[in-house]
């Protein structure tokens, strides 16, 4: 007899735990299907309207960089759309002057013959060792509402920066961030590699 009640005891509250156990399962469930047929308030978006004054910072590791950004910042200022305004800032760092390429960079940063008004500004990060430095150091500097940042060897599609403002602002977001591809891919050391492509 005792051991058929213990049995029947241990029945009833392995029952009772499987009843608790499946309400607490279903409930949750229930709750999560409310929760998805549950009107939701739709995100506020608005159309971009007026002009967006925009910096394109460029940092860049002289020693490294001098053969690439000048033609960067040729194929920036001259091709690449932009919703309102530009100004390119380079912020470069070099271990020793050079005076060939820095005057060339001064001497476009003169120039006032740019597209549509746009300004070039150069600025040499003295006590600066590193890129995040550079960036530092121009966001330091900068003015404008909007800001895009590009390496010393970028060349934009010349639609890609107001498609990528245009998706900011209608989607109310604070970053975007755009793909890249390799524009010389048999040129390079990686496009060269027999394992890199078929």
């Amino acid at each position: 007899w005792m051991f058929c009640s213990m049995l029947v005891f241990m029945g009833s509250l392995s029952f009772l735990s499987g009843v608790v156990i499946a309400v607490v399962f279903l409930s949750r469930r229930c709750r999560n299907i409310v929760d998805l047929l549950r009107p939701r308030r739709p995100v506020e978006k608005t159309r971009p309207s007026g002009e967006a004054p925009i910096t394109a910072i460029i940092p860049c590791y002289l020693p490294n960089e001098q053969y690439v950004i000048e033609e960067t910042i040729r194929w920036i200022m001259e091709h690449v759309r932009a919703p309102g305004p530009l100004t390119v800032l380079v912020v470069y760092n070099t271990p020793c002057d050079m005076p060939e390429i820095e005057g060339r960079l001064q001497d476009m940063a003169s120039d006032t013959s740019w597209p549509v008004g746009r300004q070039f500004r150069v600025h040499r990060a003295e006590k600066s060792r590193s890129k995040a430095a550079n960036l530092n150091v121009g966001l330091r500097m900068i003015q404008d509402p909007f800001l895009v940042i590009y390496d010393a060897d970028h060349h934009p599609d010349v639609g890609s920066l107001e498609l990528l403002w245009e998706k900011m602002a209608r989607e109310n977001m604070d970053c975007v961030q755009g793909s890249y591809y390799m524009r010389n891919l048999r040129q390079n050391q990686y496009g060269c590699s027999p394992r890199a492509f078929p």
